[in-house]
C-alpha cells in the first residue's frame, strides 16, 4: 500500500510540474527534483529544459513563465545559454530572475586553495625589488590548476586592445597586475601618474631612457633608476634569463597605447629596444621627423609608459606577476595567504548568453568570474536584462548585437575588464530602421581595468536610447559612437573619465558625414579636466547639443572639422574653450575621400534618406540642404559648414571660437566668476541657480538638474550620493600631461 501511495504522490508532483509556470533552482537542489520551492533544481540549465517541456505542452502562453533563482553561490563550468525556443510571447515573457530578497551569485572563476601557495624559489628571491621582503610573497606553481591561458603573455610581440591572460581575485576584489611605475605613483612630482617617460628616439624601435637622448623637452632625468634600484640592469638580467619584459606606452599620440615586448636594453647609452617598432615608428608624432624610411621622430621627451606583469617590479601588498617561463604566479598577498579567499579567471566565455530568442527576462543576478563578457546578447527582441549586479570579467559587462526592442535597466556594472556595456549593429542605417534599444539607469563605474575602453560603446545603429546612467571612473571616453543615427543621450551624468588617455571626449563620436540626427541633451558632465566634454572628432556631422551642464573640461564643445554640428542653451562652468576647428583642410575631408564614399553608400538622393535629409533641415533649422550641398565641391565639405554654438552660457570660462567655414557663434553669454553664477551649492555640485543670465538660456535648468543621474524605479531603490562615488572632485591632474591632438597632419587634398 505504501508503494502505491509513494507512486501517486509522484505522478501528482510530476503533473503539477508540468502545469506550474514558476520553477525554482537553490545552491542546495538537485535536478532530479521536480523545481518547486520545497523540491528545487541545482541548475539554470535543468530549469531551462522544464520550461521549454512545459511551453510544449501549452503553445500560447497566457502569463509568463518565471524561474525564481534562490541566493547562494552557483559555479559554471559553462555558458549558460538561451536559444530561440527558449523565449516567451508578447504579453508571457520567461523569466529568470532573483527570488525575493536573496542574491543569486553566479561565478565561473577558478578558487585556489592557502596550501597550494609556497615560499619563493632561490632563484625568484633574486630577481626581487630590493626593498621587498621575499619572506611576504608566495607562489603558486599553475601547472597544477590546468589553466588555459597562463601560457603567453600575448600570442605576438604587441598588442593594444586585448588581454591574454589569466586575471587573480582575493576576497572578490582585483589584484592589481604589478607594474612600474604603479599606478598612483607620481614621478618626479610632474609626470602622469603610472608613467614614466622616454627621452627621445634612437631608431623605430628604440628609444632613450637615460642622459643620451635630445628629446624636444630638453630633460633627460632616467626615471628608469631615479630611485636607485638598479632597474635597469634588473630588468636586462630578467631578459638574460629568459624572462619577458613588456612595456605599456603612448609611443606616438596620447591615446591608444600598444604594449610591446622588449628586446634588449643598453646599459652603455641607456636605450631600450622593443621587439617591434610601434606602429608609424618610436616618438611622439608631434615631434619632428628624424627618418622617413623607415619612421621615427625625434621623440618629445612627453611620451608615457609603463613595465607590467614583471616579478621584479612587485613592491605593493596585492601585486602580483604570471612568469611565463617559470609556469607560476608571483603574489604579494595584502594579507595572510590562509585568511584570503583567491579566485583566478581562466573562463574564456560569457557566463550567459541569449541567441536569437525574443520575450526574456534575466533579472537580479550577480555574475563574475570569467576572462569574457558577463552576459552576451545576439539577434534579440524585447530583452530585458534588469537590477544585475556584473564585475570582475575580463572583456564586456553587457554586450549587446543586433535585435531591437530590448532594454538594459538599473544594473550595477564595474571591474570590467573592458567596456562597460558594447551595443553594435542595432537598427538599420540604410534604411534607417530604430532598433528602439533603451539603456537606462544604470551604474557603470570603475571599466577598462585591463584594457583602455569606455563605459558604454555604441556603433553602427540607430534609434537607441541611452538615459539617466551614472558613470564614472573611466580610462577614456565614457560613451562612444561610431556611425549612428537618431540616437538619444539624456539625463546622464558623468565624471571623473580620461584618467589613463587623452584626446577623447565625455560624449566622443566618430564617423564622417553621415552621422546625423543624434541629440544629447540635459546631460551633467563634472570633473573631467582631461577631456571634451562634446567632442565630434575628425568630421562627424549632424551632432546636436542641446541644453546640458558641463564643467571642468578642456573644451565644452570642440567640433572637429564636422557639418551641422549644433551646440545650443548649453551651461559651460570652468571649460577652457568652446571650439569649432577646420582641420577637414588640412586632413583632406573631401569629395574624393572616404567622407564621401561613406554618405554616398546610403543613396540619399533616394528615400527613405532624401525624406532624412528634408526633415532634419526643417526640425533643427540648419542652414545645410542635405544631402545636395555636402556633395558639392563648390560648397566645400572639408570646411565644418553649417556648425553654429549659439545661445550658451560660459560662467568662468574660455572663448567661443571658430576659424573658417560657414558657422555661426552669436548670442553666448559670460559670467564671469563662480560666485556671480550664483548656484546653490557649488562644492556639492548642486548647479542649480538663480542667476538670470542662465536662466534666460536655460529656463528649465532647476527643473531638469533634479532628474539628471540615477532614479529610483521598479529595480532601483537607493542612489549614492556624488560624495559617495567621488564626484566631487577629480582623480587626475590634467597639467601633467599634454593629451589633446594637435592636429599637425597634412595631408595632400584629392580632387574631387
Amino acid at each position: 500500500m505504501n508503494k502505491v501511495v509513494a507512486f501517486l504522490v509522484a505522478c501528482f508532483l510530476c503533473g503539477q510540474a508540468l502545469l506550474a509556470q514558476q520553477w525554482y533552482v537553490a545552491p542546495n537542489g538537485n535536478d532530479n527534483d521536480q523545481g518547486t520551492l520545497q523540491q528545487p533544481f541545482a541548475t539554470l540549465n535543468r530549469a531551462k529544459a522544464a520550461v521549454r517541456q512545459f511551453k510544449k505542452q501549452k503553445t500560447n502562453l497566457e502569463s509568463g513563465l518565471t524561474v525564481f533563482i534562490r541566493g547562494g553561490e552557483y559555479s559554471l563550468s559553462s555558458t549558460f545559454e538561451l536559444q530561440k525556443e527558449d523565449g516567451g510571447q508578447e504579453g508571457a515573457p520567461v523569466v529568470y530572475k532573483a527570488y525575493t530578497n536573496e542574491v543569486p551569485h553566479f561565478s565561473a572563476a577558478t578558487t585556489v586553495n592557502a596550501k597550494q601557495w609556497k615560499s619563493l624559489g632561490k632563484d625568484a628571491r633574486k630577481r626581487l625589488h630590493p626593498k621587498v621582503d621575499a619572506a611576504k610573497l608566495v607562489a603558486l606553481d599553475i601547472r597544477q590548476l590546468r589553466l588555459n591561458n597562463a601560457f603567453q603573455f600575448a600570442p605576438g610581440n604587441s598588442f593594444t586592445t586585448e588581454w591574454y591572460i589569466v586575471d587573480l581575485f582575493a576576497n572578490g576584489s582585483r589584484q592589481p597586475i604589478a607594474q612600474y611605475p604603479n599606478p598612483t605613483q607620481n614621478i618626479r612630482g610632474k609626470n602622469d601618474p603610472g608613467w614614466i617617460t622616454c627621452n627621445g628616439t634612437k631608431n623605430q624601435a628604440t628609444f632613450y631612457f637615460g642622459a643620451n637622448g635630445l628629446p624636444d623637452d630638453k630633460d633627460t632625468t632616467n626615471e628608469l633608476d631615479i630611485d636607485g634600484t638598479q632597474r635597469s640592469e634588473r630588468w636586462l638580467r630578467a631578459l638574460q634569463s629568459g624572462h619577458e619584459v613588456w612595456l605599456k606606452g603612448l609611443w606616438r599620440v596620447p591615446w591608444e597605447p600598444f604594449t610591446i615586448k622588449v628586446a634588449d636594453i643598453n646599459l652603455q647609452d641607456q636605450s631600450i629596444q622593443l621587439s617591434v617598432p610601434p606602429p608609424s615608428g618610436m616618438g611622439s608624432k608631434y615631434s619632428a621627423v628624424a627618418n622617413e624610411q623607415p619612421l621615427w621622430r625625434k621623440g618629445s621627451g612627453k611620451e608615457g609608459y609603463f613595465a607590467i606583469n614583471l616579478l621584479e617590479e612587485i613592491d605593493k601588498p596585492g601585486e602580483w606577476a604570471l612568469d611565463i617561463q617559470d609556469q607560476k604566479i608571483y603574489y604579494y598577498p595584502p594579507a595572510a595567504i590562509e585568511s584570503l579567499q583567491i579566485a583566478i579567471n581562466d573562463f574564456n566565455n560569457a557566463l550567459i548568453k541569449i541567441n536569437g530568442a525574443s520575450h526574456i527576462t534575466v533579472q537580479g543576478l550577480q555574475l563574475d568570474g570569467t576572462l569574457g563578457s558577463a552576459i552576451e546578447m545576439n539577434q534579440c527582441t524585447q530583452v530585458l536584462v534588469a537590477n544585475c549586479q556584473i564585475s570582475n570579467v575580463g572583456k564586456t559587462g553587457i554586450a549587446m548585437q543586433g535585435g531591437n526592442s530590448n532594454t538594459l535597466q538599473a544594473n550595477n556594472i564595474f571591474e570590467t575588464g573592458g567596456v562597460g556595456i558594447e551595443l553594435k549593429n542595432l537598427g538599420d542605417r540604410k534604411t534607417l530602421l530604430s532598433s528602439n534599444v533603451v539603456v537606462d539607469n544604470n551604474h557603470v563605474h570603475h571599466v577598462g581595468k585591463l584594457i583602455y575602453k569606455q563605459a558604454i560603446s555604441l556603433s553602427n545603429s540607430v534609434g537607441v536610447t541611452i538615459r539617466h546612467n551614472l558613470l564614472h571612473d573611466i580610462p577614456t571616453g565614457s560613451i562612444r559612437t561610431d556611425d549612428i543615427n537618431n540616437c538619444l543621450f539624456e539625463y546622464n551624468e558623468i565624471h571623473n573619465i580620461a584618467l589613463k588617455e587623452g584626446d577623447t571626449g565625455v560624449f566622443y563620436s566618430y564617423g564622417g558625414w553621415s552621422t546625423y540626427g543624434n541629440i544629447f541633451r540635459y546631460n551633467f558632465s563634472h570633473h573631467t579636466s582631461r577631456a571634451n566634454a562634446f567632442y565630434s572628432d575628425d568630421g562627424d556631422s549632424g551632432d546636436f547639443y542641446y541644453k546640458n551642464i558641463v564643467h571642468d573640461c578642456i573644451g565644452g564643445v570642440l567640433v572637429g572639422g564636422g557639418h551641422d554640428v549644433l551646440a545650443e542653451n548649453n551651461l559651460f562652468v570652468q571649460s577652457k574653450k568652446q571650439t569649432i576647428d577646420d582641420r577637414g583642410k588640412d586632413r583632406n575631408y573631401r569629395l574624393g575621400t572616404k567622407y564621401e564614399s561613406a554618405l554616398r553608400q546610403f543613396n540619399v538622393d533616394k528615400s527613405p534618406w532624401k525624406e532624412y535629409g528634408e526633415a532634419l533641415k526643417n526640425q533643427h533649422q540648419l542652414s545645410t540642404n542635405l544631402w545636395g550641398d555636402v556633395l558639392q565641391p563648390e560648397w566645400h565639405p572639408e570646411l565644418p559648414n553649417g556648425s553654429r554654438m549659439q545661445n550658451n552660457v560660459a560662467v568662468a570660462s574660455g572663448k567661443f571660437q571658430s576659424r573658417s567655414g560657414n558657422v555661426v557663434v552669436a548670442n553666448n553669454d559670460v559670467v564671469k566668476t563662480i560666485a556671480e553664477a550664483q548656484f546653490f551649492d557649488y562644492a556639492q555640485m548642486d548647479l542649480r541657480t538663480n542667476n538670470s543670465v542662465i536662466l534666460a538660456k536655460f529656463p528649465e535648468l532647476n527643473q531638469v538638474f533634479v532628474q539628471i543621474g540615477l532614479q529610483k524605479d521598479a529595480y532601483r531603490t537607493q542612489i549614492p550620493t556624488r560624495a559617495a562615488t567621488g564626484g566631487l572632485l577629480n582623480r587626475i591632474n590634467a597639467e601633467n600631461i599634454d593629451t589633446e591632438d594637435k592636429m599637425v597632419d597634412k595631408v595632400k587634398p584629392t580632387k574631387p
